[in-house]
């Protein structure tokens, strides 16, 4: 390799600077990992020099191996091989500003800059969920067993500070492995800077790690860092909060989000990721398992939300998975609905909820094996970045394996993920399901008893009502549909739970009834018209097939 005399580096002060690390890490890395490092004649430790050529391909070359850690028993951990993602997380920045009230801003600030870097290049780059990085913390030990657990190699942490308009961010990075501090820097902007600081700090992790960026996020970031982009304070506050709420994952919960959504997106309708969040969380709460909304009343929102988003950043997955939600439920356009989960792949590659939403409308389609393909996709994912999301890639494999007639199967992977989540409701939903169909009664009552509470989940009500009617326990089932009548009066309850459950007491009429009303609702459920074993014995009939056709699948 030729060298030019002048670019020379001399002193270890110099070198560390040139790779952005401390003296000690350098000094370690010439001793144990050959950092070619020369030293003149006289040889004492402080008269080296070293070339930049030189080290630029030393650590090139570290960055595509990785070095090799050995455990006590002489296994060999920790490697990386050509193609493996680099793995980052990003711990829960701390609250510095005394008050538990305000958790939900550092709380919220996390989450961001968790959606920031996972933009940077995600092909490269896999960034571990907030739900999984909240189990780790700073220390030593918890640093290490992160690593072992997840092979996670760089990690972010910081804290924040807000006062009024004002706020105060410090982040650094760290190399887990070397134990070494990368980067570190503090902020303090208005809030209305935010977008800026977050923008900073993901240039700076790319440059760190030695991500190269392609020209879209390279402007996106730029455009951020330079001001381009400003925000509210009022608004993202707005938009923390309702971040906040989401992590609760229940109907009220949820609807909190939405007022908070809609607050931010009133106060700056410029954001984008606000758009996203409301169009997300209307879609979800039209869809199973909440069908808290009424269809017609939530998807149209949900549309002109994810449009709305999309029209100011094309390129955020989240909106156009919320976008595949709206074809795929509502407007049945299962083309359309195909073409927006495959462009949220493509964006973000690690949005689990977009390959198994995607999973979903395979199986809907009768694509079968596609949907295996995807579902077994899914768990390397979750495996990888979130395994506290495992439950509910088990409970979407048991669903189809039931959709597959495949009943015992369904019920043994329903079964693997309640190891995990004993109280998981849609494990023992679709367990309950299955042992229906074995024909063992006893056994579904007593998963669907465990499933939910009555009046929680209307199609666990459904489900055990019908359970209760077909072993002649006819009061009992009374009560469920007395359950019904209450739930009714409060909320919206999809028709097609009421024509599923008469399709499994035998009644064809009031079945085809029931589900010509959910068609003209759009009502949830209709997407598992042509897949569904309840259903079975309704397929001959004509005015079913009809039915099918109309919502555009095929027999």
């Amino acid at each position: 390799m030729t060298t030019n005399p002048a670019d020379r580096l001399d002193s270890w002060k110099e070198i560390a600077s040139y790779l952005r690390r401390d003296v000690r890490t350098v000094q370690r890395w010439e001793k144990k990992e050959g950092l070619p490092v020369h030293r003149h004649q006289h040889d004492k430790l402080g008269s080296v020099y070293a070339y930049p050529a030189e080290l630029t391909s030393w650590f090139t070359t570290r960055q595509q191996t990785g070095p090799e850690v050995q455990s006590q028993s002489g296994e060999k951990t920790g490697e990386k091989t050509p193609g493996d993602k680099i793995k980052m997380a990003v711990l829960p920045f701390g609250n510095l500003s005394g008050s538990a009230e305000d958790n939900y801003f550092s709380e919220g600030l996390t989450e961001e800059m968790i959606t920031q870097i996972t933009r940077l290049q995600p092909g490269e780059l896999a960034v571990i969920a907030r739900g999984t990085a909240v189990n780790y913390d700073s220390s030593r030990n918890s640093l290490e067993q992160m690593k072992k657990d997840l092979g996670v190699d760089y990690v972010l942490e910081g804290k924040v500070r807000r006062g009024g308009d004002r706020v105060r961010i410090t982040a650094q990075l760290s190399e887990i492995q070397d134990q070494t501090q990368l980067w570190a820097e503090t902020y303090e902007r208005d809030l209305s800077d935010v977008l800026s600081v977050q923008a900073e700090i993901a240039e700076a992790i790319a440059r760190e790690i030695h991500l190269a960026l392609n020209l879209t996020e390279s402007e996106r970031l730029t455009g951020l860092r330079k001001g381009q982009q400003r925000i509210k304070p009022a608004a993202y506050d707005a938009y923390l909060k309702a971040r906040y709420h989401l992590h609760e994952m229940t109907p009220a919960a949820i609807s909190k989000s939405i007022e908070d959504f809609k607050k931010a997106v009133e106060l700056d309708p410029s954001y984008a990721p606000a758009h996203a969040g409301l169009a997300s969380v209307y879609a979800l709460l039209a869809i199973a398992p909440f069908d808290y909304l009424a269809p017609h009343e939530a998807m149209p929102k949900a549309e002109a939300a994810a449009r709305q988003s999309l029209q100011l950043d094309g390129n955020l997955a989240e909106a156009h998975t919320a976008l595949a939600l709206v074809e795929h439920h509502y407007h049945w356009n299962w083309s359309g609905a195909e073409a927006h989960y495959k462009r949220a792949h493509e964006l973000n590659p690690d949005y689990a909820d977009a390959h198994l939403w995607y999973s979903w409308l395979l199986l809907a389609l009768g694509r079968k094996e596609d949907a295996l393909k995807e579902i077994e996709h899914t768990m390397r994912i979750v495996q990888e970045t979130d395994p506290g999301r495992l439950v509910a890639v088990h409970a979407t494999r048991g669903l189809a394996y039931y959709f597959n007639r495949e009943f015992q199967q369904s019920v043994e992977e329903c079964a693997k993920g309640l190891q995990l989540d004993p109280k998981h409701f849609m494990l023992h939903y679709i367990k309950g399901r299955s042992h229906m169909r074995l024909g063992q009664e006893n056994e579904c009552i007593d998963q669907l008893k465990a499933a939910a509470a009555p009046g929680e989940f209307p199609l666990v009500d459904a489900a055990l009502g019908l359970a209760y009617a077909v072993v002649g326990k006819l009061d009992e089932a009374k009560k469920m549909a007395d359950t019904f009548k209450d739930v009714m009066a409060k909320r919206y309850i999809p028709p097609t739970y009421f024509g599923m459950l008469y399709a499994g007491l035998g009644d064809r009429e009031r079945a085809l009834v029931w589900l010509d009303k959910a068609f003209r609702e759009r009502a949830d459920g209709l997407t598992w018209l042509n897949v569904d074993p309840m259903l079975d014995d309704m397929r001959p009939d004509e005015r079913f097939q009809e039915l099918v056709e109309r919502i555009g699948l095929k027999q």
